[in-house]
């Protein structure tokens, strides 16, 4: 008797704290979209990225801003992005923000299967440089790695910084760093000398440049002009889900991230780009030539792009325990090399080229969990 009353005890108590649970979430989730719905008006009047074509009028924009608010519990900032502000556009297609962290946390969970998590060989530059070259894959050179202001080489042994004094046209690279957050081209000795304040404090990479290829050069040669390409690990069968290249402008200066200033565009399956190109918001609207250079991009072919989607996939089979991976891939005039691979990639640059990616981004989860 004792024990059947401990046991409907114990029924009680996980069933309280499944109730509880549920309306912890339920009003963390009411909140977090009453805190969004003032960005759904936002949005909802950001400047067009299609101002040739006929817009919906306010109302329409509004309602439809803020029902995606109420159906994600997030804004969708990328409303004129995805041109869903256009007359007649539908934003169906178009995979959520919220929806998309929460499947590639899950592909990831759903990939590493009792294993040891591989993210941190993306996450740590330095590891990552190690764990590619170990695997042929070719990626440019570290030659030496600095903690708290201290300098070793590939190797670790500690070196004095007297040592770099006739390098060269590398980058200095924070070794977690994201969004280009700390990246500086170091031309010279005296330009790492005048960095030396500002890496006193944590771990940071220094790497040679990727020498791209000549005709990567013509669209914009004061930054290495990368690929981004998504692959999704099927079973060991990888695949090729979504494919861009990001290129600098006078605004992003010496990298050619998209939070910096760069342009992203969309590439047919033939390596030639799309029309148009895209800026971030904040940033610009789009663009069917280079500002600077003045290059059409629908006339421009990415070269290697063949080789650079196989090696894409060559490199997700050594990550065989991420569900997938954005992989920034440079072109050089011996074929693609890899610059690094991301976990926690966007969608939203894809989304821009490529149209909703809803199904296909469902198709890919449910592809990494069998």
């Amino acid at each position: 008797m004792l024990e059947k009353f401990s046991k409907a005890i114990q029924k009680c108590e996980s069933a309280v704290r499944v109730l509880f649970q549920g309306i912890v979430s339920f009003v963390f989730a009411v909140i977090w979209t009453l805190a969004w719905l003032p960005m759904s008006f936002v949005y909802a009047f950001s400047p067009s990225y299609y101002p040739e074509k006929k817009r919906k009028n306010a109302i329409v924009r509004i309602f439809e801003n803020v029902a995606w608010t109420l159906r994600y519990q997030r804004a969708n900032k990328f409303y004129t992005l995805y041109g869903l502000d256009v007359s007649g556009a539908s934003g169906s297609a178009y995979l959520d923000e919220n929806s998309f962290w929460r499947g590639l946390k899950k592909m990831c969970a759903d990939s590493v299967q009792g294993g040891v998590k591989q993210t941190y060989l993306l996450r740590d530059k330095f590891q990552f440089f190690r764990y590619m070259k170990a695997n042929g894959l070719p990626t440019p050179e570290v030659f030496a790695f600095v903690k708290n202001g201290k300098f070793f080489d590939a190797s670790m042994n500690k070196i004095d910084v007297s040592a770099l004094s006739e390098r060269k046209n590398y980058f200095l690279k924070a070794i977690d760093g994201e969004c280009a957050s700390f990246v500086k081209r170091i031309d010279d000795y005296d330009e790492l000398q005048a960095q030396l304040p500002n890496i006193q404090k944590g771990m940071y990479i220094l790497q040679e440049a990727a020498i791209q290829a000549e005709e990567m050069n013509k669209l914009n040669p004061h930054a290495s002009n990368t690929l981004r390409i998504v692959t999704v690990y099927n079973n060991g069968d990888p695949y090729v889900m979504a494919a861009l290249l990001r290129v600098g402008t006078s605004a992003s200066g010496q990298v050619d991230n998209w939070a910096a200033g760069g342009l992203s565009i969309g590439i047919n399956a033939d390596g030639r780009l799309q029309e148009y190109g895209y800026y971030k918001p904040g940033h610009g609207l789009k663009a069917n030539v280079h500002p600077d250079t003045g290059v059409k991009f629908s006339d421009f072919v990415v070269p290697h792009f063949d080789k650079a989607v196989q090696a894409a996939c060559d490199a997700q089979r050594a990550f065989y325990n991420v569900g997938a991976i954005g992989w920034d891939i440079a072109t050089t005039e011996n074929g693609p090399m890899f610059i690094e691979g991301n976990d926690n990639f966007e969608i939203s640059l894809h989304q821009a080229s490529d149209g909703g990616l809803k199904q296909k981004w469902k198709d890919a989860c449910s592809t990494v969990a069998r």
